[in-house]
């Protein structure tokens, strides 16, 4: 777990993954560190049970469609680095006045797109706070502008992942923490934010 003593929530997210993104150049992490985040899963992969998931087989080709944009991605050198992979509220040390302590569970770790460490700060389609918090302290830390568009697709990939991995689950049952409304709730969202 990584500390840095109580911070206010919004912008410590921020503060976290300035330090945490340039304190790590590639050279340190070549040869033990993947290439790639490990969710969502292959286009091949989500494919295949999707279907036994939900019906609709325009809603299907329409998540098809993100996850080919996903897959198809670009990701310039500049744009690496070690990220957490699944970096959201559920891996943050909070105490009890919300203040952010730390994170935690690095098992997604990769050297990878830094904008894959913003995907969990999205939430609902008019409101992007979270977001906005973390970017005022992050970007000009790294004299960097984040893409504004990758951040809504990879959200969007990993609602679709996790839509998928519900196959044999059933409807009212949790999955990852989210019945089957709730996941699809998710992945509309996520897809209206792209078409926005």
């Amino acid at each position: 777990m990584r500390s840095l003593g109580p911070l206010p929530p919004l912008r410590a997210i921020g503060q976290i993954l300035v330090e945490q993104h340039t304190g790590i150049v590639e050279a340190d992490a070549a040869g033990w560190l993947r290439q790639h985040v490990p969710w969502p899963e292959t286009g091949a992969w989500i494919g295949e049970p999707l279907p036994r998931v939900i019906n609709d087989r325009g809603l299907i080709r329409a998540l098809a469609d993100v996850i080919e944009e996903y897959e198809g991605m670009a990701v310039d050198a500049a744009d690496r680095a070690l990220v957490h992979g699944d970096l959201g509220l559920h891996n943050l040390a909070l105490d009890h006045a919300d203040a952010v302590n730390g994170v935690f569970d690095y098992d997604g770790a990769a050297w990878a797109d830094r904008h894959h460490d913003f995907r969990y700060l999205l939430f609902d389609v008019g409101r992007e706070d979270m977001l906005d918090a973390a970017l005022r302290i992050y970007e000009p830390a790294v004299e960097r502008c984040l893409d504004r568009n990758r951040i809504p697709l990879y959200n969007a990939a990993c609602a679709i992942g996790y839509l998928a991995f519900r196959a044999g689950v059933p409807p009212e049952q949790n999955s990852c923490g989210r019945t089957l409304v709730e996941d699809l709730q998710w992945a509309r969202t996520a897809l209206a934010k792209l078409a926005s």
